[in-house]
């Protein structure tokens, strides 16, 4: 449930570029992250509200091709999320161009997810297969392409469906891929999501209001300078730090 604002996302993509080397273009609102080849764009789009997404990962077999596939993220998705499809994206990209694009170089054959079956439930119905959080919180929603479900989002072309959804807070986050996405890709993503344990974070990190209820506050104490810590012939004493604070 860990939630970070799309002005985050957007600090995260202007790092990204000028670290990987991508080319960026700013226009009025909106940000474009160009790959080194021309055939992958990361589009943000400060404007968007809503349900809308205002970051989309689009590709092409070159820059004036149509868009063979797409993946979008709306709400406050979690950073390290994002972090995790455009990092993995990039990886991927950088080592095969191909692969990326049109699939070619990979053979055929599930991933493999490692699910809590404490913490998710799996369904299977109504055309529509995959988890839900045992609190019915968030959930990892799969439509094949001949599912008889009403398409997610109004767009047929989406294969796969991640979201949070709180009980006092609504819909909070989605990331959404078509049909074409690359497997790799996908499997990233939803391994993150399906990773019970809670995402850490310094309290300086800015968390939106509406989430702040999410969220557990743990004080550390401030760690000793050597010159204070035990000798190797003293015992140390107390307990081992925690990381803090957490959130779900």
């Amino acid at each position: 449930m860990a939630a970070s604002l799309p002005a985050t996302h957007r600090e995260f993509l202007d790092v990204f570029a000028e670290e990987a080397g991508w080319d960026a273009h700013t226009d009025n609102s909106s940000f474009t992250a160009t790959s080194p080849c021309r055939r992958v764009t990361i589009r943000h789009e400060q404007k968007s509200v809503g349900r809308g997404a205002h970051l989309v990962v689009s590709a092409r077999s070159d820059e004036d091709a149509a868009e063979r596939w797409r993946t979008s993220v709306s709400g406050a998705a979690p950073i390290e999320f994002v972090s995790t499809l455009v990092g993995t994206l990039a990886a991927e990209l950088a080592a095969d161009p191909d692969h990326v694009v049109y699939g070619i170089g990979v053979e055929p054959g599930p991933f493999e997810l490692l699910v809590d079956v404490d913490a998710w439930n799996p369904f299977d119905a109504s055309g529509l297969s995959g988890f839900i959080s045992r609190d019915g919180q968030a959930a990892v929603i799969g439509r094949p392409p001949d599912s008889s479900a009403p398409a997610i989002h109004g767009d047929a072309s989406i294969a796969w469906h991640v979201a949070a959804s709180p009980d006092d807070l609504g819909h909070l986050w989605d990331i959404s891929f078509t049909q074409q996405a690359p497997d790799f890709l996908m499997h990233a993503v939803v391994t993150k999501t399906l990773d019970p344990r809670p995402i850490l974070r310094t309290t300086a990190f800015p968390f939106p209001n509406a989430v702040l209820p999410l969220v557990t506050i743990e004080h550390v104490p401030t760690p000793q300078s050597p010159s204070a810590r035990p000798s190797s012939a003293e015992p140390a004493r107390g307990h081992p730090f925690k990381r803090s604070p957490k959130s779900r």
